[in-house]
Parts: structure tokens; C-alpha cells; sequence
């Protein structure tokens, strides 16, 4: 099952990419995302409404709509007499999320474990498996934010809980996922695969308890990478304002 509206995850086209299907709404929130990722809106920075509506030409309902999902998505924050603002995520707030995040996702490897023998799941985690390995090698993190979806969507989806993949999304920063994958080092990417292997054999020989471990090591890691990437933002932040 896939995650409600409210939660989808806005990853940002390219500058010259085309406009995507869709509404009008999901047009103006991937491009609020990929300019809040491309740092042409800055943490903290108002996003004025009719500045919005004017430069891509919609309508306020529509601008409307996606600063909800936007917000929803952690990507600003809606205040009152200000409007919208850039998020700006803070340490305490990545380290809540991000054990929130450790828990589900363990349930959900643990849950893929347990229900191995069910018709196909053998099959399901062996393809992941064979994955990893054609990834490893072709030597290149150049699909990784594809193939790092499917792997945790497979796995979620093994778990036989719909709400495991919907509170994974929710409890989640986009804005730090996003740059994480754009900027994804080798020795990350090789660190990530790392840890899928170590979950996908846990779940293929029905082991819940190291399946759990693993996973939960897995999202325990990005706690750091998410904190480094949100205290570089605010750094880039104030060397605007005040460089």
C-alpha cells in the first residue's frame, strides 16, 4: 500500500526537467522542493504566496494546497502572521524522527522475516538480494536513490503491515533524504548496501530477531548523516546572511 497523499515524498526534479503530470498542485510542490534543495530557498527564508503564484503562474488555491503538502512533508512550516518559512530541522527533532523511524523499520524486517514462507516471499528476497550484487557490480551509486526505494518498499511490503511504509514516510525529513541521495558519496553508498545485504539475508533465512538488529542499525546510522546535513544547511544559511 502506498503511502497517503499527504505523505508523498516530493523528490525534486531538474531545473529543465518537464513539467510533471499531475495538478497544478504537484506541480508548484516539486518545484518548491527542488528550489528548497537546489538552496535557492534558504532555511528559515519566507516563501511568500504571492510571489509563488505570480512567478509560476497558478493560482493561490493551488499554491495553497502544496504548502500544505510541503508542510506536511517537513520541507516549511506554516506559521501564524508569517506564513511559510523554509524548514529548518534541529537536532533533537532529526534524533525524535529518526527513533521513531529505527522502531517501524525494525518491525518491518522482523515482520518480513517471520512471514518468509509465505508464497513468493523467498522469491521477493532473493530478487533483493540479486540486486545488491548486480549493483555492487556495476561500481556506481549513480541509481541508488531507485534501487534503495525498491528495496525498503519490498521489505515493508513483506511485512504484511500497510502502515509500515506510511509511517516510515511520515516520520521522515525529505529535504535531508534528498540531498543525502544528491550527494551520496562511494563509501556511503558502499556502507548502504552493506546493511541491505545484512537485512535481505536476515529476512531470506527467516531469522526476525537479526532481520530486526539490522534493520534497526540501519536507521540508527542515519541518525549522524542527517544531523551533518541539517547543521551544513544552517551554516550555508548564515554565511548568506551574513557573508
Amino acid at each position: 500500500m502506498s503511502p497517503s497523499q499527504d505523505f508523498v515524498v516530493p523528490f525534486a526534479p531538474a531545473k529543465d526537467a518537464p513539467r510533471p503530470s499531475g495538478s497544478v498542485s504537484d506541480y508548484v510542490l516539486h518545484e518548491i522542493a527542488r528550489r528548497i534543495v537546489d538552496g535557492i530557498y534558504r532555511p528559515g527564508q519566507r516563501i511568500v504566496e504571492a510571489d509563488v503564484t505570480r512567478d509560476l503562474g497558478v493560482s493561490r488555491s493551488s499554491v495553497r494546497e502544496a504548502f500544505r503538502r510541503l508542510e506536511n512533508n517537513r520541507f516549511i512550516r506554516i506559521e501564524p502572521n508569517r506564513g511559510a518559512t523554509v524548514a529548518a530541522p534541529q537536532r533533537a527533532d532529526i534524533v525524535a524522527q529518526f527513533r521513531i523511524r529505527e522502531v517501524i523499520a525494525g518491525l518491518g524486517a522482523r515482520m518480513a522475516a517471520e512471514r518468509i514462507d509465505l508464497p513468493g516471499h523467498r522469491e521477493l528476497a532473493r530478487g533483493l538480494l540479486q540486486d545488491i550484487d548486480a549493483q555492487l557490480k556495476a561500481g556506481t551509486p549513480e541509481r541508488h536513490r531507485t534501487e534503495n526505494g525498491r528495496f525498503h518498499r519490498t521489505i515493508n511490503d513483506m511485512s504484511g503491515i500497510p502502515e509500515v511504509g506510511e509511517l516510515l514516510d511520515q516520520f521522515n525529513f525529505p529535504i535531508l533524504h534528498t540531498i543525502y541521495f544528491r550527494d551520496l558519496a562511494v563509501e556511503a553508498w558502499r556502507e548502504n548496501l552493506s546493511d541491505h545485504l545484512d537485512i535481505g539475508r536476515a529476512v531470506l533465512h527467516g531469522d526476525p530477531v537479526a532481520a530486526e538488529h539490522f534493520a534497526r542499525r540501519h536507521m540508527h546510522r542515519s541518525v549522524d548523516i542527517a544531523i551533518e546535513i541539517a547543521e551544513r544547511l544552517m551554516k550555508e544559511e548564515q554565511a548568506t546572511r551574513f557573508g
